[in-house]
């Protein structure tokens, strides 16, 4: 008889503690992918898993381009010309692992490629409101000697 009475008040407690379980793991799995506008702009990268160029909000367009002083210096000292520096932006690959998408100031992107002069330089592009920032250009073959800050 006592059993008659304990089931049914164990069978419910059972059910309460699998709904307050699946309710955590739910709660946790949203919480997870919500995320703010200005990280929705680009995913998050891994080391494991290198994004496909398609899945990123990297504009290409080499219309609106800002050089940096810094740039400009290292362009300077590597013999590298805005032309290069644009086609690179179209033709070459990015180097996720060489690129900060998470950078709190907003992301940038390593793009690697060869000159036509047979550099293989490394350009890091920085994606703002109204242009594309060139950061810095970097000769990954040979060291130069530059006074740029």
């Amino acid at each position: 008889m006592k059993l008659k009475k304990i089931l049914p008040v164990l069978l419910l407690a059972i059910m309460a503690v699998m709904a307050i379980s699946m309710r955590r793991c739910n709660t946790t799995s949203t919480n997870s992918s919500q995320t703010s506008p200005s990280q929705r702009r680009t995913p998050p990268v891994s080391n494991s898993r290198k994004p496909l160029e398609k899945d990123v909000n990297f504009d290409r367009n080499t219309t609106n381009l800002y050089f940096t002083k810094h740039a400009k210096c290292r362009m300077k000292c590597r013999h590298i010309t805005q032309q290069e520096v644009k086609d690179i932006l179209s033709k070459g690959t990015v180097n996720y692992n060489k690129s900060d998408l998470q950078d709190p100031k907003g992301p940038t992107y390593a793009v690697e490629g060869m000159t036509d002069d047979r550099q293989h330089v490394r350009i890091i592009f920085a994606p703002k409101q109204q242009h594309l920032t060139v950061v810095t250009v970097i000769d990954l073959d040979e060291e130069y000697k530059c006074n740029c800050t």
